[in-house]
């Protein structure tokens, strides 16, 4: 078969904005997606992580996000700001929900679907370096300003039926392929579906497993 006429590989990335390990993962998927234009899509999901009864207060998770988040900065290199060690961790009143930045995501597929990946990692950051309350929709204006996008007009759809549903379908989607943590990379060649990682795993890693089965 003509390699023209193949479909184009497709690397399936799901993550949640409250995962800390996926906020570690964030520069390394981007730069996969960067490096390997040419050659693969990259589509990004939320895997819904903390939601319905799940929901709980920021302030019961402190002491082991403390922990994790050492392990976290020490295996990828990134960094948990100030603004969300000694703020946003401290307050009684957050709670951890990953429906609100799940819908905003989904916003972000629909405005500007381009920014969508790149997106996933600035709601991560919004969280875990700017110290910024996700279930706030300040803080979805101010991000949608960041990338031009007017900011009602962002959150009038982020509020939207429309994008309720969409949310619902990926949860219910992604919890129907038994994806048991996050991150998670499954590259689909075709009918051929390969699994990367589950879990974190660095650049290296993915680059050396794309480039067997992409090229044997």
């Amino acid at each position: 078969m003509n390699s023209e006429l193949r479909e184009r590989p497709t690397l399936h990335y799901f993550q949640d904005t409250l995962c800390g390990w996926c906020y570690g993962f964030g520069p390394t998927i981007m730069l996969i997606a960067e490096e390997w234009s040419e050659h693969l899509e990259v589509v990004v999901y939320s895997g819904g992580m903390i939601t319905g009864y799940n929901t709980r207060a920021l302030s019961e998770m402190a002491d082991s996000i403390s922990e994790a988040r050492q392990r976290v900065e020490e295996t990828t290199g990134v960094t948990f700001g100030d603004s969300f060690l000694h703020g946003l961790l401290t307050r009684q009143d957050i709670v951890l929900d990953s429906e609100p930045p799940s819908r905003a995501l989904e916003t972000m597929r629909a405005l500007r679907p381009e920014l969508t990946l790149e997106f996933s990692h600035r709601l991560q950051r919004a969280l875990y370096a700017d110290g910024l309350d996700l279930n706030n929709e300040d803080t979805y204006r101010k991000l949608a300003s960041e990338v031009g996008i007017e900011s009602d007009e962002f959150v009038e759809l982020m509020n939207s039926s429309e994008i309720h549903d969409a949310v619902a379908d990926e949860f219910e989607y992604v919890g129907s392929l038994g994806i048991g943590g996050f991150p998670t990379l499954l590259l689909e060649i075709e009918d051929n579906v390969h699994m990367l990682s589950n879990g974190y795993a660095p650049y290296d890693h993915i680059d050396t497993m794309l480039r067997s089965v992409l090229h044997g």
